[in-house]
């Protein structure tokens, strides 16, 4: 609560001091999900002939990006296969700044660069110490209001503690209020600062698409991760396209994304009925894989959507609401099979419903997700029932550092995409996933965050 009186307060003066935000959202964990952060000259390079994760690393004689300030030959394998899994890289385009973002991830940290993270993440202005001019701008349409925000922030700030060039972090949140007074407010308070660049989640591009435009238009790039286009072009009327609107948006091929769930639930749950949840109404990250997950299921959903363009089972990522949505799937519908969803946190709370409603626990379900907070996970071990699955993509949480480095590579004269695709690939849960010594079971087991850190955040 202190973290979130205090963000706002600075963000948005007396505007935002005045608003409110859900009772229950301390105790909210979310999806769509940081790292610690080297200095450039320090970070080692992985050798020749190491093979990542997800593909062949370059040799550090062969960077692409070297004109650029990067080495995406020096992401360390095991980083990228904790962060992503055994993925099929994206393009190359793509491919290597997702690299170099994660080459910037030092797990070894000293205590000065600690210190200082953890000032910054406090705080919603820091000097980097770095001596630097540029000013980055950290916008989040939600903020610390649960365990995925919070370490995505701290994952932009240790990656611009990387860059000597960032001498000052400004950091807004918009506490998930469907207010423009508030999400329209920061990103103005962002541009007469002045910040130079701004990284965030739009959770309401339909109420900042006007600032972010206008950001564009005085030159100060903005990129988006998770997902979080600014509306889908073609499908909102208010919607930017990247590139042009905005500088890139970092996040999967969410149309791919929704084909996975359906992969996973057609063999998991055949033609039977699932349920199917997503985040705040019309963003981009569900509508995106809604549209491509609920065509190619099999079976029946049995909450499609009202309209076409629209989302369903909308819970703006609360815990509660999740659990509200699937109680009333389950109220008319106990025999469903499955259900998909951006965020295993909230997942983990809606399966109360079950219990609330005295039905008893499905001795077959699968369950397609996004992110992978442990709350789930470790309830999946303590249920251990043999025919209930949980597959799952990645927390994303490091995506923040990608739109970080993107805008520090186009400042160098790089040309960004417009689509910084992540590649993704579904992933069964097992009983390793399940941490019981990680300080705090609503955390990604994905994130990039170094373990003593997230004990300083979360212990």
């Amino acid at each position: 609560m202190k973290l979130r009186t205090i963000f706002v307060l600075v963000a948005v003066l007396a505007l935002v001091a005045a608003a409110c935000s859900p009772d229950d959202a301390a105790d909210t964990t979310e999806a769509a999900s940081g790292t610690t952060v080297a200095a450039p000259d320090t970070t080692e390079a992985a050798p020749d002939t190491t093979e990542a994760a997800t593909g062949t690393t370059e040799a550090a004689d062969d960077n692409p990006l070297a004109d650029f300030g990067e080495d995406s030959s020096a992401a360390d394998p095991a980083l990228v296969e904790k962060a992503l899994g055994p993925v099929e890289p994206s393009d190359d385009a793509s491919w290597n700044i997702v690299l170099a973002s994660i080459a910037r991830a030092n797990q070894d940290l000293d205590q000065a660069t600690i210190d200082k993270a953890l000032e910054c993440w406090n705080a919603p202005e820091c000097d980097t110490g770095s001596g630097g001019e540029l000013v980055m701008g950290y916008a989040d349409g939600a903020g610390h209001l649960n365990v995925w925000r919070s370490v995505t922030h701290m994952e932009a700030i240790l990656q611009a503690l990387t860059y000597p060039e960032i001498g000052t972090i400004v950091s807004t949140e918009g506490q998930w209020a469907y207010d423009p007074t508030i999400q329209q407010g920061n990103l103005d308070f962002l541009m007469q600062y002045p910040v130079d660049f701004i990284v965030g989640y739009p959770d309401y591009p339909e109420l900042v698409y006007e600032q972010i435009a206008a950001a564009t238009a005085a030159g100060i790039p903005y990129v988006p991760f998770s997902g979080g286009w600014v509306g889908l072009p073609g499908v909102h009327d208010f919607a930017l396209t990247p590139g042009e609107g905005y500088l890139s948006v970092v996040g999967e091929d969410l149309c791919s994304l929704g084909e996975s769930f359906s992969d996973v639930l057609n063999a998991g749950v055949g033609e039977g009925e699932i349920g199917v949840l997503g985040g705040s109404a019309g963003n981009g990250l569900t509508l995106g894989w809604q549209q491509c997950h609920i065509p190619t299921f099999d079976g029946t959903v049995v909450n499609p959507p009202l309209a076409e363009n629209t989302t369903t089972g909308d819970t703006n990522w609360l815990n509660d609401v999740a659990l509200q949505v699937v109680s009333g799937m389950l109220s008319t519908n106990p025999d469903i099979a499955g259900f998909s969803y951006e965020y295993a946190d909230g997942m983990n709370t809606a399966l109360q419903a079950y219990e609330d409603l005295a039905i008893p626990f499905p001795e077959n379900l699968t369950l397609a997700l996004r992110t992978d907070e442990m709350t789930l996970f470790c309830d999946w071990v303590e249920r251990a029932e043999p025919g209930y699955r949980i597959f799952y993509s990645a927390g994303g949480n490091f995506q923040s550092r990608t739109a970080v480095t993107a805008v520090m590579m186009s400042m160098q004269g790089a040309d960004i995409p417009a689509e910084l695709v992540v590649p993704h690939v579904m992933r069964e849960v097992t009983a390793d996933d399940c941490d019981p010594n990680a300080p705090t079971p609503t955390v990604s087991g994905t994130s990039l965050v170094p373990g003593d850190l997230l004990q300083l955040m979360f212990g």
